[in-house]
């Protein structure tokens, strides 16, 4: 199973372009990136509202690593900027609705707390290295979380590498054996990230592409359980799973003075078709009645088989007259046109049991019912129905 799960993603997975990891398929990027946005802005929250509370802790550390001249001047001033922008963001991002604004907003976000957080960099007294270190550990933890696209994410890293390079190089008065090392760990942790950021993104749209494949596939199942492998209808199982739905609908419609009619179906003398024409003859017949009761049905309607010859047809939201027409429209059509077997010279006729679903109805109490008054269709000649009005004195 595991092979044929692989041979059906391959083609999809080589529709994921190499650097960027983004779908070839614009309508299916579009997908996964709207269907990710609440998980993405979830995420983004979180780290924000974490930077937000741990900045005011970095400020009373700071004075023990700035010249002191800069101290209550310039970086408290940065520091408020800074949770400012992170509570500004907090405030909005849980209304960003598109992926091209959180794109937008995210970006921006972190363009202004990065350069904030370079420019801070000409304050540090000695300790340059370390902050240089905190400053890479944010990088790469900002790469792998995902948050932004690869294009953006590169967009960052040649940004926040360029200037970090020229502070090293031309502000800071670190000698030649630093720089190359300050330079190193700079544009290394950058590729790194870069890299972590293709992998992750490319890791989450393999992902998108499996939970479909699995829906997709448990749907089919599902459906496979659920419908007849001859005729395709609805199976006894659908009926009883359904039921539940039916319940509800029936206090529903109860509400709106309408009601929902289950009929039972049976088709007259079947066993003598197969006996005499073949089971190859009685499929086409089950096969052609389940095609003209669907054509006469609406498409809120359902037809089940219940097994052999025996169906069950649920109507919604009409009355005893409406469904008596539509039970009197199939008989005429069965009598006049026929199922058009080749095989057979004489038409195929049904018996048909029509009651109401109660509000007070058990799946067992309006089977039995829609059952006794097919009975007495039978019983009565074949070919005809009955109306079985159950607790009500006559059909409304």
């Amino acid at each position: 199973m595991g092979i044929k799960q692989n041979n059906t993603l391959d083609p999809e997975v080589q529709h994921i372009t190499h650097f960027f990891s983004v779908f070839k398929d614009l309508d299916k990027e579009d997908a996964f990136r709207q269907e990710v946005l609440r998980k993405q802005r979830r995420l983004v929250f979180k780290l924000c509202a974490f930077v937000a509370v741990a900045m005011p802790v970095f400020m009373l550390s700071d004075y023990m690593i700035v010249k002191s001249e800069l101290w209550s001047t310039f970086l408290v001033g940065q520091r408020l900027v800074q949770i400012t922008a992170c509570i500004v963001f907090l405030l909005i991002i849980p209304r960003v609705k598109r992926y091209s604004s959180y794109d937008a907003l995210v970006f921006s976000t972190l363009f202004i707390f990065f350069s904030l957080l370079q420019i801070g960099s000409v304050t540090f007294v000695d300790d340059y290295a370390l902050y240089a270190l905190f400053d890479i550990i944010i990088m790469i933890c900002l790469y792998a979380s995902g948050i932004l696209t690869v294009k953006l994410s590169l967009t960052l890293c040649v940004y926040h590498s360029l200037i970090a390079i020229i502070i090293v190089i031309f502000v800071k008065g670190l000698d030649v054996h630093s720089q190359i090392i300050m330079v190193l760990g700079y544009g290394f942790s950058n590729g790194a990230g870069i890299l972590l950021a293709i992998a992750q993104q490319k890791n989450a749209r393999q992902q998108f592409l499996l939970q479909h494949f699995l829906r997709e596939k448990t749907l089919q199942l599902k459906q496979l359980a659920y419908r007849d492998s001859l005729t395709n209808a609805l199976n006894r199982r659908a009926f009883q799973d359904h039921f539940r739905d039916i319940e509800r609908m029936a206090v529903r419609m109860q509400a709106d003075h309408k009601n929902q009619f289950l009929i039972a179906a049976d088709i007259d003398y079947f066993k003598a078709v197969n006996d005499n024409f073949g089971h190859d003859v009685g499929d086409k017949v089950l096969v052609a009645f389940i095609a003209l009761v669907e054509a006469n049905i609406r498409p809120l309607d359902n037809v089940y088989r219940f097994g052999g010859e025996e169906f069950m047809i649920l109507l919604q939201g009409c009355d005893a007259d409406t469904a008596i027409k539509r039970v009197e429209k199939i008989m005429y059509l069965l009598n006049d046109s026929g199922l058009k077997i080749e095989e057979l010279e004489h038409p195929v006729t049904c018996s048909f049991g029509i009651t109401p679903i109660l509000v007070t109805d058990t799946i067992d109490s309006v089977c039995i019912r829609a059952d006794e008054a097919l009975y007495l269709a039978k019983k009565s000649g074949r070919n005809q129905y009955r109306f079985n009005p159950g607790s009500d004195p006559k059909p409304e």
